[in-house]
């Protein structure tokens, strides 16, 4: 049997090199999402403002916060002092009828302003909080229960009671209207978990970024062949996460959640939490597709040629508009915002810099495919030349 050949094995490991980067492009996209999803304070105070907007988020939300003022204000004991001794035995119905009107009222309340604002500055402190403590930081204003770190809804409850009527008959418990985040025994695994995910979301992405480029450079003769193929694995990561998005939503409301009335809420809560996913995936098409046509433009085909003879002047003689049309079109494109990548510094500076050296590189190379060609000399003549007289 005979042996690789050279050029064997170095296409065999630039394309190794293109299957590791795109894995890790994966792997470091959901980092990266779950970092900015469960660490971002301004993501989750976001995203939590959405799912209160949902309808119907808010509505179990509503009969949640109902039951909670009914354990805390004991709504059918309260009827039956009001009642007179005949009527109590309608007590327990008049707490129904007065339930269902109660959910119907704490959902148009919720869909105010104030309890708008009420629920980002809940959200906003606890989470902020959270972090601090996740980062293993000074716990400052953070409320613990039992060791564990918990969300205390109790003044947006007191809000809701205020608009039934019932705030000054609540029940005094340290309990109701807490949710816990994170049990004391789990908030060391937690902080670990912190540190790595911080970690992985930087490093996983220059690793993609330098796996790319060293498949880019093996690949002597194949470069432009190579550079597409990485896009095209860009794109397809993009799609990738698109598609595990709908999927793994639907089924996790199809598998865990048995109750039919909450797989609207849930469903939606899944799409408004996993929008960020979404967003990433959009930028790694985006970004994808920018690599394809770069490649199309350094190619050999007819219109790319043309492209190029006819910048050449630009880039020879006019360098110094070629670079501020570029510079502005990039900060334009920061403007704009299309992608979550545009909008933060690590991002923007691995953009920046990648954007610069393709221009230079593209610059580079019209110039030595269409080199200054010096102009033959040309003679005027008016008539047959005059041959000299012998001598």
């Amino acid at each position: 049997m005979n042996a690789e050949s050279p050029s064997t094995k170095r296409a065999l490991a630039v394309w190794t090199l293109v299957v590791l980067a795109t894995l890790t492009t994966l792997t470091a996209s959901l980092t990266i999402w779950t970092k900015r999803q469960l660490l971002d304070t301004n993501e989750w105070t976001k995203s939590s403002s959405q799912l209160l907007a949902d309808r119907n988020i808010r509505d179990v939300v509503s009969q949640k916060i109902v039951d909670l003022i009914k354990q805390r204000a004991d709504v059918q004991k309260q009827l039956n002092r009001a009642l007179t001794s005949r009527a109590k035995g309608i007590s327990p119905v008049a707490a129904v009828a007065l339930e269902s009107a109660s959910v119907g009222t704490v959902n148009s309340f919720l869909g105010t302003a104030q309890a708008q604002a009420l629920w980002r500055q809940t959200n906003r402190r606890a989470h902020a909080a959270l972090v601090t403590v996740l980062e293993g930081k000074s716990t400052g204003p953070l409320e613990t229960s039992k060791g564990g770190v918990v969300l205390d809804l109790g003044p947006l409850v007191a809000g809701v009671a205020k608009q039934l009527g019932v705030a000054g008959r609540l029940k005094t418990n340290p309990v109701n209207g807490k949710i816990l985040l994170v049990r004391s025994n789990e908030l060391a695994n937690a902080q670990h978990a912190v540190r790595a995910i911080r970690i992985l979301s930087v490093w996983l992405t220059l690793l993609a970024l330098a796996l790319f480029a060293l498949a880019v450079f093996l690949a002597r003769g194949r470069r432009r062949g190579v550079l597409e193929a990485s896009g095209v694995s860009v794109v397809l990561v993009g799609f990738i996460l698109l598609i595990v998005r709908r999927m793994v939503g639907d089924a996790v409301v199809n598998t865990y959640v048995s109750t039919e009335s909450y797989r609207p809420a849930i469903r939606s809560a899944w799409l408004i939490e996993t929008r960020l996913l979404a967003n990433i995936a959009i930028a790694l098409i985006a970004y994808g597709a920018a690599v394809i046509v770069a490649g199309f433009l350094g190619g050999p085909s007819q219109p790319a040629r043309a492209i190029r003879r006819m910048l050449v002047p630009v880039f020879r003689q006019n360098r110094a508009v070629f670079h501020t049309t570029v510079v502005f079109l990039f900060l334009a494109t920061l403007a704009w915002g299309p992608t979550t990548g545009t909008q933060r510094l690590f991002g923007l500076t691995i953009l920046a810099a990648l954007t610069a050296i393709g221009i230079e590189l593209w610059r580079r190379q019209t110039l030595r495919e269409f080199p200054l060609e010096s102009a033959p000399a040309k003679t005027l003549s008016t008539g047959p030349a005059k041959r000299k007289p012998p001598r």
